[in-house]
């Protein structure tokens, strides 16, 4: 039996979740893999508070208690953030340790492909599965399933967040205020809401998936955001009417010549197996050229989760021989600045003749041809449908920002792009 000695560094949410797994379940770990594996060290600031969690493990406020610890032979970084994250992982690495971390800020950023380089260069691993997608093995399907061919596309809900917000909008009619307030009570949203609604946590995990897709890096320039803040019940409830439903969308594709990525809202067909997707969880639809369209589904966060992606990563890593540097290697040199979609826009204005021809009169002279219109029917502001046929993303976003400078108008319209998967 051999046995495994691992250090970690941050006993939150995560960290103690591991902890608790280990004591449950690690006989039947070592019966099923050989592998004995003891918390041998702890880092944590407040560990003085959590000494119920951490009874028996050697414990401290000093992250040397981990580096330097002789019976570490794996590190597992769950502090989060850039610093001191980055300086401790460098540290570990650079001793000839093995780090698994869930740090998707840190690997995200340009200091990721360094990461991947140090530990080739010092003969160990760097394992990330729970960076992305909580419980969901996405990041080994990556690495090992999708070795051979090509990955085209990735389309993902990321964020449990957003993902629940919409289905509480979808299911029971709640507002978009009052969605969010729900998701705050039950833990799946922080005070301050901000990265998750505004879709920079699922930009972040998007750029890990496409790094790892098509072996490249790709900086936060390179990736289209936005997020969910003006989506509401009624365009739920109309999407449900013209057969789509609404999901906030992560989207890699390659193409002829470059690559294309974004998250931001989008409609897909509610027979789609995407559309099935609710509550919290995560998603990740492939598209390879060797395998052909695939669905992984499950809890993208949580502490037992998460914990066990990183438990994940600890049992390939004891027994594993090293990876090779490829992850993030190759610099990008072209990214697809816009793409053509069709579009639903829903514009909020005055009851009066005339209005839908003025509108008319803008897509046109953007060159934006209407598929269909309709008004819904209601007090004023009235809202007027339009689903556009396909247009570039530039002259659409050019046409409704005129279209809401018109004196009828009297809200921001909200524009959703419809993804044909």
């Amino acid at each position: 039996m051999k046995e495994v000695g691992i250090g970690i560094l941050g006993a939150g949410n995560v960290g103690r979740g591991l902890i608790e797994i280990l004591k449950r379940d690690g006989e039947s770990i070592a019966e099923r893999t050989g592998l004995r594996l003891r918390v041998a060290a702890v880092f944590d600031r407040s560990y003085k508070k959590k000494e119920v969690a951490l009874r028996g493990i050697p414990s401290g406020d000093h992250a040397e208690v981990v580096l330097d610890h002789p019976d570490v032979s794996i590190v597992v970084e769950l502090l989060g953030g850039l610093m001191p994250s980055e300086q401790f992982i460098r540290s570990a690495l650079s001793k000839g340790r093995s780090v698994v971390t869930a740090n998707k800020a840190l690997l995200a950023s340009p200091v990721g492909p360094e990461l991947c380089k140090l530990a080739f260069e010092n003969n160990v691993n760097l394992g990330f599965e729970a960076a992305v997608a909580g419980a969901i093995p996405i990041i080994r399907s990556l690495r090992l399933h999708h070795l051979a061919g090509q990955v085209r596309s990735i389309h993902g809900i990321l964020n449990g967040t957003c993902n629940f917000i919409i289905t509480r909008m979808e299911d029971d009619g709640l507002d978009y205020a009052e969605a969010l307030k729900l998701a705050q009570d039950k833990g799946f949203a922080e005070a301050d809401p901000a990265f998750d609604v505004g879709g920079q946590d699922a930009a972040q995990k998007l750029r890990i998936l496409a790094g790892l897709a098509f072996d490249a890096y790709f900086p936060e320039s390179s990736i289209r955001v936005e997020g969910i803040e003006s989506i509401r019940p009624v365009d739920l409830k109309i999407a449900r009417r013209m057969g789509w439903v609404i999901r906030l969308l992560g989207v890699a594709r390659r193409t002829t010549d470059s690559f294309l990525l974004r998250v931001h809202p989008a409609m897909i067909h509610a027979n789609h197996i995407l559309a099935s997707v609710k509550e919290e969880r995560n998603a990740i639809f492939l598209d390879s050229s060797s395998t052909g369209p695939a669905l992984l589904v499950g809890q993208g966060a949580g502490s037992h989760p998460t914990a066990t992606a990183v438990l994940s990563d600890i049992i390939e890593l004891a027994g594993a021989e090293q990876v090779g540097p490829g992850l993030f290697q190759k610099n990008v040199t072209k990214i697809s600045p816009e793409f053509e979609y069709r579009y639903y826009v829903r514009i909020q204005t005055q009851d009066q003749p005339g209005v839908l021809a003025e509108i008319a009169r803008v897509f046109a002279s953007h060159k934006i041809s209407i598929a269909s219109f309709h008004q819904e029917e209601g007090p004023e502001p009235v809202q007027l449908v339009i689903v556009t046929h396909a247009a570039p993303e530039l002259a659409m976003a050019d046409a409704v920002a005129q279209i809401n400078r018109l004196p009828v108008v009297m809200l921001p319209s909200v524009m959703i792009r419809i993804e044909n998967l």
